[in-house]
């Protein structure tokens, strides 16, 4: 009964067995399999690992081998290969694995762990290395290196293909002789991996979810352990790892790397790196935008991804006779010494010979920026000078496993790559491979330290000069005080050979920081900046005699250079740090010329000598450098540090010659140079019969509040608002008369530029002041350009200077004479005399300033406002205190023909002194001297534009005795006076006929005639003795007709005698 339970089970499981090979021998087995005779399928490192796998020991067949077999594998299965050691007669042995990745669910690249590692013995990386054996590992369609491995490891090392198919030779010649010691024995882990889910090596995001940012299939099943790794931001952060090479095994070509990300990596990285080879990585920018200098920098501020062996003693296998403490206290001081090892750099990196170099440049042939080696150090940035880098790995033609196990999976190295653009004309990459930069001209601008890496023993040059040089003139500024050097009045009188400086540098050090030295021992000024008085050109010296005060230095002639500072990283001389502080709304104080340099001659220099490469040690450096321009057009004059003369020549071509003139470009002379009040005179002499021409434009004020704009009546352009800036024209009609202003601007961009002016004088100052800068001002805020002509005219044949007590002057439009004609634009002066002041009165009305803009007057806006105001186009201008007082509409309208127009002289009005004894005192104060005659002058100007005739009268006045005499100071009332005006006038035009005082006071009976100059009472007794006396004369004259009528009554027949008598009487 048992027997008939069991047999049916038998049969079943049978059957199913049948079934299963059946299916098999028709399907077949996967290409990572093995199909064992009886039909199963097993992974293909079971064929021949001494275990009957199959059932039927078809993967088991006598003298098999795991050698010389290709091994495929799932993705994300792990396999393991492992290879005995041979007998000593089958000597040499050699053996072939072959590992593909067949794509897709095969795979595309491969990974190997040795797990267990010994071939041979392991005595050096450079000569004969591996005496015994070797192990060499050969990729696909790329050349045979030649690189070996031997020796020992006593951890998981990975290898990971850059290709899909590698093969793996052991080549073991000899067997140790001593069999307590095996000096062959291969154990491999392998497995296929996907592209995009080895993000170590291609970048990017793994297609599963990005759950646990781990790495744990780049160690085997014995040695469990997880790497930590930062989540790509995005798919798109796939590396682009170069165009490889045809023909070489791992040298690649990258361009335009601003578009792409772009990493340099190490071959088959992150796993181990061949050996007996050297990759070569171009990187060129094509792609440069207009104006833009690229540089290249590589870079690798994680630690963890730069593992390039540095010392062939690190990696020794330890003495037999160590017990297994101690050899496990080895392995624990090696890992500390691995893991906090100083990169090795340039020579050191020759006991192994396992480097990485960089050249700024396309070849081998440029210059080294930087060679290194070593285990877990960031590799600091290393920035080409132009838009061509290589990157030079070069690894030893033997090699061993790490020793003991590195505790981490990442070997080589992966450089990320990032492109720069610098400005063009910038001071911030060398050119030509020469460290070594000519700044000649003007201008200012900021010197920084290279922008890139630099090799050892380089020194950097800046050359500052200023631009050309000219004869010895006085167009240059003598800054006595203001600069180091003092001034020789006599300067201009000695033979020189040489000419002065028109351009002295002004440099100013913000900082300069050195990163801490390699070693303790190291020279603490192996990177020092100096600065140079004159053109400096050494020789590349780094002795002491380099150091001198003064050095002789050899060009085309021959001077001397002094050194004017010395920085180093513990000696920093004078600097201006605060200058850093500064942003877009806060402007820091100026540098002062105790914070900064100035040349005494038109060149300074800077040099950054260098005694290690930038790239180790970080450099940084910035100053501020200035061209200051002293050049001033004309001559000298007065005492204004600004101000110039122009004139007119016997000898020369200045007449119908027009020159420039421009407002000064000495940056000290500003508010940025420590200066905050500039008054600059620009006076023009012609000689009598010439005038002069001046035409202004490019004026710029900054943004002070006021505004040029143009006045219709007197057609001159006024200065409106804030006159703390501006350019104003004055006018000398006479030599020893004060000036007449003109046009002023105190704004650009509003039309009213260029300005055109032509004097009626020989005689012109332009006056350019600015009043309050600030720190931020200078030429650039503040400026103006013009050119001046000297031209011929007729000479006015008239005085056209007027003195004395009274006087009347005449208008007549068009004028008719020749007099009249070449004396039209010439103002009449009324010069007061000594303690005396003006009075001026013209028939007419005061016009109020009607000030429009430039677009205004294009559209004739003024034309309607002259027609409600004033009859006429003609108008009177008067001038007080060397200022517009009043413009005069000589015809005003019919309610306004009684209207006068008055003016009085500068200084007669006492309403600015705040009290009445300060009123008095200005009146007994000395005005006798000429300043004061002249600032009382009066300038009477007409502009005729109609037919007209028109008069303007003036009267010299003295003042009466002051309201409250001071104290012991006795003074008369004047006799000739006019009350209205308060005011004494000169006794000649007392009651001369015409009336001067504006009521007629002068010319009233009462003082014209003797009788009614007496005193009131003796008039009234002489007016009384009068009536009396006509009183007494009348009733004489009635008692004398009474008489005669009576008598004539009396005689009643007259003869005839008495009647002839009679009329004789009455004849």
């Amino acid at each position: 009964m048992v027997i008939g339970w069991i047999y049916p089970r038998i049969l079943f499981f049978g059957t199913i067995i049948i079934i299963i090979i059946i299916i098999s021998s028709v399907i077949g087995c996967k290409l990572s399999e093995f199909q064992c005779n009886n039909g199963l399928c097993i992974h293909t490192n079971r064929f021949c690992d001494g275990k009957n796998d199959c059932g039927d020991e078809s993967d088991e067949p006598r003298f098999c081998t795991p050698c010389n077999r290709t091994y495929y594998g799932d993705v994300g299965k792990t396999y393991d290969v492992e290879i005995h050691r041979p007998k000593e007669d089958k000597l040499p042995f050699i053996c072939h694995l072959i590992f593909e990745a067949g794509s897709n669910e095969l795979g595309d690249i491969v990974q190997l762990a040795f797990d267990s590692f010994t071939i041979g013995t392991f005595l050096s990386f450079i000569k004969d290395g591996c005496p015994d054996g070797y192990l060499e590992i050969l990729e696909v369609d790329r050349p045979q290196v030649g690189g070996k491995w031997c020796g020992t490891s006593w951890g998981p090392t990975l290898y990971y293909s850059e290709t899909n198919k590698i093969t793996v030779v052991l080549n073991l010649r000899i067997l140790s002789k001593d069999q307590s010691s095996y000096n062959f024995d291969i154990k491999i882990y392998y497995k296929t991996l996907k592209k995009n889910s080895a993000i170590v090596k291609y970048g990017g995001i793994p297609p599963s979810s990005w759950n646990d940012n781990t790495v744990t299939d780049v160690v085997n099943a014995s040695h469990k352990q997880t790497y930590h790794l930062p989540p790509p931001k995005s798919s798109s952060n796939v590396y682009y790892l170069g165009d490889l090479i045809s023909g070489t095994y791992c040298s690649r070509i990258f361009s335009d790397c601003n578009e792409k990300l772009c990493r340099l990596q190490s071959p088959n990285f992150p796993g181990v790196y061949p050996r007996n080879l050297t990759c070569y990585y171009a990187v060129r920018q094509q792609k440069v935008p207009s104006g833009k200098h690229a540089v290249i920098t590589v870079r690798q501020p994680n630690a963890h991804l730069v593992f390039i062996r540095s010392s062939a003693s690190l990696y020794s296998r330890p003495p037999q006779q160590q017990s297994e403490q101690q050899s496990k206290e080895l392995s624990v001081g090696l890992f500390k010494h691995v893991f906090y090892v100083i990169s090795q750099v340039w020579s050191e990196c020759d006991e192994v010979q396992d480097y990485v170099t960089i050249y700024d440049g396309y070849t081998t042939r440029d210059s080294p920026l930087l060679k290194f080696c070593g285990e877990r150090k960031a590799v600091p940035e290393v920035t080409s000078s132009g838009p061509e880098l290589l990157v030079e790995f070069t690894t030893s033609p033997y090699g061993t496993f790490l020793f003991p196990g590195t505790p981490q999976s990442f070997h080589g190295f992966q450089l990320e790559v990032e492109v720069s653009f610098l400005d063009q004309e910038a001071v911030s990459y060398i050119r030509n491979k020469r460290c070594e930069f000519n700044l000649k001209g003007s201008g200012r601008g900021i010197l920084e330290s290279p922008r890139h890496s630099l090799t050892p023993n380089t020194t950097c040059t800046y050359h500052l000069e200023g631009g050309e040089t000219v004869r010895p003139t006085p167009t240059f500024r003598p800054m006595p005080g203001r600069y180091p050097v003092q001034y020789d009045p006599k300067f201009w009188q000695k033979q020189i050979s040489s000419p002065p400086p028109r351009y002295k540098i002004w440099l100013s050090v913000l900082k300069f920081d050195v990163s801490p030295p390699l070693t303790s021992s190291e020279d603490p000024c192996a990177i020092r900046l100096q600065v140079w008085d004159g053109n400096f050109r050494d020789q590349n010296c780094y002795d002491e005699s380099c150091d001198a005060d003064k050095i002789r230095i050899m060009t085309s002639k021959k001077s001397n250079a002094t050194l004017l500072a010395k920085y180093c990283r513990d000696e920093i001389a004078k600097t201006c740090d605060h200058e850093l502080l500064g942003n877009q709304t806060h402007r820091p104080r100026p540098c002062s010329l105790n914070e900064s340099f100035l040349s005494t001659k038109n060149a300074i220099t800077l040099q950054l000598r260098l005694k290690e490469a930038t790239a180790l040690r970080h450099v940084s450096f910035k100053a501020l450098y200035e061209f200051v321009d002293l050049h001033q057009d004309g001559e000298a004059f007065g005492d204004g540090l600004c101000s110039r003369k122009f004139v007119s020549r016997t000898q020369g071509q200045s007449l119908n010659t027009v020159q420039k003139f421009q407002s000064p470009k000495d940056v000290f002379l500003y508010g940025r140079g420590g200066n905050t009040n500039l008054s600059c005179i620009y006076r023009f002499e012609g000689k009598k019969g010439e005038k002069i021409k001046i035409n202004i434009q490019n004026v710029g004020m900054g943004t002070r509040p006021c505004k040029s704009l143009y006045h219709p009546d007197i057609n001159k352009i006024l200065c409106h608002g804030n006159l703390s800036a501006y350019v104003r024209i004055y006018e000398y009609p006479l030599r020893n008369a004060p000036p007449l202003p003109r046009d002023c601007l105190c704004s650009g961009g509003d039309g009213l530029t260029p300005l055109n002016f032509v004097s009626s004088g020989h005689i012109v100052e332009v006056v350019f002041e600015v009043l309050n800068m600030n720190s931020m001002d200078d030429f650039k805020t503040f400026h103006f350009e013009g050119s001046w002509e000297f031209v011929q005219q007729t000479i006015c044949p008239r005085s056209q200077q007027l003195k004395g007590p009274s006087g009347e002057i005449h208008f007549v439009s068009p004028s008719k004479t020749p007099e009249e004609i070449n004396c039209e634009y010439q103002p009449w002066v009324i010069t007061p005399s000594e303690g005396k002041y003006l009075y001026v009165k013209a028939k007419g009305a005061h016009i109020d300033k009607n000030l429009i803009t430039y677009e205004e007057a294009m559209n004739n806006v003024s034309h309607t406002f002259q027609t409600n105001t004033c009859g006429t186009k003609n108008r009177v201008m008067i001038y007080t205190g060397g200022m517009l007082n009043s413009v005069v509409c000589p015809q005003p309208l019919i309610s306004d023909k009684r209207r006068i127009a008055e003016v009085f002289s500068s200084g007669w009005h006492l309403s600015d002194t705040e009290n009445q004894e300060d009123a008095t005192m200005a009146i007994l104060r000395d005005e006798s001297s000429e300043k004061v005659i002249r600032s009382k002058c009066i300038f009477v100007e007409y502009l005729g534009k109609e037919d007209g005739q028109y008069s303007v009268t003036w009267l010299e006045l003295g003042r009466r005795k002051p309201i409250l005499p001071p104290e012991g100071y006795v003074m008369k009332d004047c006799i000739h006076k006019c009350p209205e005006l308060d005011a004494c006038i000169n006794s000649s035009l007392w009651c001369d006929g015409t009336v001067h005082c504006p009521s007629g006071y002068d010319e009233s009976l009462g003082h014209c005639y003797i009788i009614f100059q007496l005193p009131p009472l003796y008039l009234a007794f002489g007016v009384i003795g009068i009536i009396c006396l006509l009183t007494a004369i009348v009733i004489a004259t009635l008692r004398s007709c009474k008489k005669r009528r009576k008598n004539h009554s009396s005689s009643a027949v007259p003869s005839e005698s008495s009647i002839f008598e009679k009329k004789e009487v009455i004849c």
